[in-house]
């Protein structure tokens, strides 16, 4: 089951780095968290969603995914920056070298993320009806954007290793039970063949 829980933050100096940070989201019927995320468009150019602020800009000028996915503003069009001493701010407003306004990154917010599926390259799918919602505006969702910072994983290293653990205790049991029943039938068959 996928974890949108908010990760700790790294510093990369990397301006193409867009760390997320939720805020204050509202409650849900579920009792579960929602979660904010990006919204992205891939090469078929249906809408997707990211919570991985790991941008590039592609040869065109555009702000993209390393795998070249668009990431996309509150028009639900690709964000043009020009090159990559472009500017985001806390909000989302994207600037240009120049520092003119160029864009506010679409910032889209899911009451249940479980209604999300993994679709590989850091790309989500939503599964309910039409688009998730923009956070943008919304006055019962707070975040912030950090350029130059990524959100780390929020995996927790120790159940992790626990889980493995107990996943290779339960491999080696069940190996020792087939070693064991491979050898009463190599047994079996050698005896039964002794006899006649």
């Amino acid at each position: 089951m996928p974890n949108f829980r908010q990760g700790d933050l790294m510093e990369t100096g990397n301006n193409t780095d867009v760390a997320l940070l939720q805020g204050v989201l509202p409650e849900t019927e579920s009792g579960r968290p929602g979660a904010l995320f990006y919204m992205m468009q891939n090469e078929n150019g249906d809408v997707r969603y990211a919570r991985n602020g790991n941008f590039t800009v592609d040869g065109a000028g555009f702000l993209t995914s390393p795998a070249g996915h668009y990431v996309l503003d509150t028009n639900g069009e690709p964000i043009e920056v020009g090159n990559e001493e472009f500017r985001v701010n806390e909000t989302g407003v994207v600037f240009n070298q120049a520092g003119a306004q160029v864009a506010q990154l679409n910032i889209v917010y899911s009451e249940d993320p479980m209604q999300l599926v993994k679709e590989g390259d850091g790309l989500l799918r939503f599964e309910g009806e039409g688009e998730l919602p923009t956070a943008i505006g919304n006055g019962e969702i707070s975040f912030q954007l950090q350029q130059g910072f990524l959100e780390r994983s929020n995996v927790d290293a120790q159940q992790t290793m626990t889980e493995m653990m107990n996943a290779y205790r339960s491999f080696e049991a069940n190996q020792r039970v087939l070693q064991a029943y491979d050898q009463s039938m190599d047994k079996a068959v050698n005896e039964i063949g002794k006899i006649g």
